[in-house]
């Protein structure tokens, strides 16, 4: 029996809901609001560059581990996709197409300095809509294994800016290759 990225995400969502309850018992960890954007475009679809936009919310929990280590993982809303660019209009391509997902991410943190730290690790995306100015199949897509890498930088005690990258690892689509490849950024505040 073949373990599929639905099972994978499964085991990644009791995951979650495991270190959440843990760390309510826990005094060795921060919990965060997440805020922010990213940029995105899907490699595959015919269209370059990173010309869709597309907003991003969320939480995370950081378990410190042995200094300068620390384990995060969040649980985040993104808007992933492409955008056509006006030469690419003129070809007759698709104009944009949306695709929402939720992430859970599981990440390790390496603290550089009191300010920097380069945080990577993997996510599973579940596939929740597509929005398209053609009709679009959603059945057609399918959750999003992908990997990630960044940093971060602490803006005050309560404030810390991040910036990462995330490149899929596995195809997004049943019918074409196709990967998601995403920049994003957002402010995170530190709920305690």
């Amino acid at each position: 029996m073949a373990i599929t990225v639905y099972d994978i995400l499964k085991i990644l969502q009791v995951l979650s809901l495991l270190l959440i309850t843990s760390s309510a018992f826990s005094q060795n960890f921060d919990a965060f609001i997440i805020g922010g954007f990213n940029v995105s475009q899907i490699e595959g679809d015919k269209l370059s560059g990173y010309n869709k936009a597309g907003i991003i919310f969320g939480a995370a929990t950081r378990f410190k581990l042995k200094e300068p280590w620390s384990f995060q993982q969040e649980i985040v809303y993104y808007q992933r996709g492409s955008r056509a660019t006006d030469k690419e209009l003129n070809a007759d391509n698709f104009s944009f197409k949306r695709l929402d997902y939720i992430d859970i991410l599981l990440l390790g943190k390496y603290m550089i300095n009191e300010d920097w730290s380069i945080i990577g690790g993997l996510g599973i995306g579940a596939f929740i809509h597509v929005k398209s100015d053609v009709v679009e199949n959603k059945s057609v897509y399918k959750p999003d294994l992908f990997g990630t890498l960044g940093a971060e930088y602490a803006l005050s005690p309560k404030w810390v800016a991040a910036v990462k990258g995330q490149y899929s690892l596995i195809t997004i689509s049943k019918i074409q290759d196709a990967y998601n490849n995403t920049l994003n950024f957002s402010l995170r505040y530190r709920l305690f």
